[in-house]
């Protein structure tokens, strides 16, 4: 028993006499990390909703920005495909192609997000006028929608 009195003791002087504390901003810091890795409950619909804002947001701004650096900055892949083309594309990529292609007005139907496996999301709209009949596809990491809420 004293073994253990004399360790707490021991323990207690070791700690205070380090003077273990922080600057401001370290603390700060230390605080916001912790903030980040608390676990937060989020349903498939939040997850969707977010996903499909980044990938509009993206969307809007490749106008202005580089395919190359859009993909890069926001860690996805983007694709511009024709109507007429199914070649190279995995199965909800042409069910994707496939919903665009058959609908009499493929201007209407509007953007959605469609699930690609586990933790991949697809992002897609249509593009083009009358001629040009091309839809766009972001590819996401999941956790990229969840890490945004």
């Amino acid at each position: 028993m004293k073994d253990v009195f004399k360790s707490a003791v021991f323990l207690v002087l070791v700690l205070t006499g380090c003077n273990a504390s922080l600057p401001e901003e370290q603390r700060k810091a230390l605080r916001e990390e912790m903030d980040q890795r608390e676990i937060k409950k989020v349903n498939e619909n939040e997850i969707f909703r977010k996903a499909l804002q980044i990938g509009r947001e993206i969307a809007g701004s490749m106008d202005s920005v580089a395919v190359s650096a859009l993909e890069n900055d926001q860690e996805v892949k983007i694709e511009v495909i024709d109507l007429r083309d199914s070649l190279n594309l995995n199965e909800t990529e042409r069910k994707i192609l496939l919903a665009y292609a058959y609908a009499p007005d493929p201007a209407i139907v509007e953007d959605n997000i469609q699930k690609q496996g586990i933790d991949s999301l697809i992002y897609s709209t249509f593009v083009g006028g009358d001629s040009l009949r091309k839809i766009l596809l972001i590819k996401m990491a999941r956790k990229k929608a969840v890490l945004a809420l």
